[in-house]
């Protein structure tokens, strides 16, 4: 067994927090200074990001490639079907940006670190879960019409999620529940792909956070970033987050959770209160990891 570790730039005891059905403290609180055309034109950064990385991954990598990483070779057939949905979320919320009268965002310039099929999956991977946990944080923005266009599209990533989850051996749907996060942490986790914007994107990213999963039968996840230093390990805190669960550790421990059998989401924060969107506590992160067996 070998473990998929993605950091997108992811006698030990944990303190384990219970979260209600739906964990309703991640969800971002409507206020009046966003309105619904700020929120699509989050949502249509994203899509730029996703509709540009399929279009570069599907250009560059033939069918062949796909076999001679091992992967079915249909894998392709279906990259396609993706690429043709982002796009066509694009376009989608372009008209429907324009139709409320405001100036949908144009695109940026992107960086992938991409160099065979293996390394696309796992980036594209870690892009859909992204998109699945950004549009479930952002739905509390959005009523009406808006907020059922929104969630027409979050199935659909959802359902992109699951296909990449299985074609590389892990669990398509490992929670009862989705994790929503708020734009500050989707951000965080976007810009290790942005290289520059013609545009102001609005949100400043927290600290970028390298994570690892265990080796060798540890349940330590191993962090760093910029400025560790500045602060006592023992002062510090691991935070997962993933389905409608919240785990805090000790960052001296940081121990995974043995319920996470999919996607995680790591922080580093100075205190132990729960992250959520209003926590100025949080250090570094969110970090992604999938924790889980591989087939290819």
């Amino acid at each position: 067994m070998r473990f998929s570790t993605i950091t997108v730039a992811i006698a030990a005891v944990a303190l384990t927090v219970s979260a209600a059905p739906i964990y309703m403290d991640m969800a971002p609180e409507s206020t009046p200074s966003t309105s619904s055309i700020d929120i699509l034109n989050f949502a249509l950064t994203l899509e730029h990001l996703e509709a540009a990385f399929y279009n570069y991954g599907y250009d560059k990598f033939d069918t062949s490639a796909y076999s001679d990483a091992g992967f079915d070779p249909r894998v392709r057939d279906r990259i396609e079907h993706i690429r043709e949905h982002e796009n066509d979320h694009v376009t989608t919320l372009t008209s429907v940006i324009t139709s409320l009268g405001g100036s949908p965002v144009p695109v940026c310039t992107y960086k992938f670190p991409v160099d065979n099929v293996s390394q696309f999956l796992i980036i594209a991977q870690a892009l859909e879960q992204t998109g699945v946990s950004a549009y479930t944080g952002a739905l509390d923005g959005l009523d009406g019409d808006l907020l059922t266009a929104a969630g027409t599209i979050v199935t659909v990533e959802a359902r992109q999620s699951y296909f990449l989850n299985v074609i590389q051996g892990q669990i398509g749907f490992p929670y009862a529940f989705d994790t929503p996060l708020d734009a500050r942490q989707v951000i965080t986790l976007a810009t290790n792909f942005i290289d520059e914007c013609p545009f102001d994107i609005g949100v400043t990213p927290f600290t970028q956070l390298t994570a690892a999963l265990p080796t060798d039968g540890s349940t330590k996840v191993t962090t760093s970033f910029v400025g560790e230093e500045s602060y006592s390990v023992e002062d510090t805190w691991c935070q997962f987050l993933y389905g409608n669960h919240l785990v805090i550790s000790p960052r001296s421990e940081c121990a995974l959770p043995a319920t996470a059998i999919g996607y995680v989401y790591v922080f580093v924060t100075s205190s132990k209160n729960p992250v959520n969107m209003a926590n100025s506590d949080i250090l570094a992160g969110p970090a992604l990891l999938f924790n889980g067996s591989h087939s290819q």
